[in-house]
């Protein structure tokens, strides 16, 4: 049992630390990294792994290590945008939807159902496909695509929480449903969706990834993890680092996030298990 615990200790561990270094190379970025990444250099292009360019070179002489470190920034930072509009969003849905019930209930989660019955990436390049691909556009389509996952989850908790001995008693004490919702409610069920924010972001981190990969995301020459991925796949056989690592940038950041969503999930059992 304590081998196991310590396990679990290392491998939370390990990913805080991945994460906090991941986070902390893309903010100083402009200090680490050796060259302008969006500076064009067509006699060094497809150059090795080298002392003057770490992680080499892409099809324009651009160097890889610079455009990840600055990828950093630009795919966690509107990964993050992207949480907070899906929190703001679904949030008080689903705490009206949890608390009062009743037609809003319903209408919502039929709207939900109908969401949640398309896979995530499918639905998300059918809407980037109506509006047009581009940055907006993008954080649009995830953000429609998020928010029933977060209903879902945050209105099962209120149902849940609703049926305790102490919410009744805060009813019957002549408490409004605003406070009681603000006091009692929301510090319940703040834990359970952390633990779903932290392992749902890596996962947003692969929409824009995917997105961007097939083109409808993030639009070059902004260094972005997916748009490299997607400048490299001509020149993979030729020179295999220009897809490898911003490849392993991208499995490391959601590996962190899985870590440490993993062992806050095991002590919320109020998480999704599919999560």
């Amino acid at each position: 049992m304590r081998t196991l615990f310590q396990k679990k200790n290392t491998s939370l561990l390990l990913g805080i630390g991945l994460f906090a270094s991941i986070v902390l190379l893309g903010l100083l970025a402009p200090w680490l990294a050796p060259h302008n990444p969006l500076q064009v250099n067509l006699p060094n292009r497809l150059l090795a792994p080298s002392g003057e360019y770490p992680f080499g070179t892409d099809h324009l002489g651009r160097c890889i290590l610079s455009r990840i470190l600055y990828g950093i920034r630009t795919t966690v930072t509107i990964a993050f945008v992207i949480l907070g509009l899906s929190l703001c969003i679904s949030l008080p849905i689903g705490l009206l939807t949890g608390y009062f019930g009743g037609r809003t209930d319903h209408f919502f989660m039929r709207l939900m159902d109908g969401t949640l019955a398309f896979p995530d990436f499918v639905l998300t390049i059918a809407i980037v496909g109506i509006l047009g691909p581009g940055f907006a556009n993008m954080i649009i389509a995830i953000v429609i695509v998020r928010w029933a996952n977060y209903v879902r989850l945050i209105r099962g908790l209120v149902l849940k929480v609703s049926k305790e001995d102490y919410l009744i008693t805060a009813r019957m004490s002549g408490n409004s449903h605003l406070r009681i919702m603000r006091r009692y409610i929301l510090p319940q069920i703040a834990a359970p969706i952390a633990v779903f924010s932290t392992l749902d972001i890596g996962k947003i981190v692969l929409l824009i990834a995917g997105l961007s990969f097939l083109g409808l995301g993030v639009q070059p020459p902004t260094p972005e993890w997916g748009v490299m991925l997607h400048d490299a796949t001509r020149y993979f056989q030729l020179a295999p680092h220009v897809m490898i690592f911003p490849g392993l940038a991208i499995v490391s950041f959601v590996l962190s996030c899985q870590l440490i969503g993993d062992r806050f999930k095991e002590q919320n059992a109020d998480v999704p298990k599919e999560v």
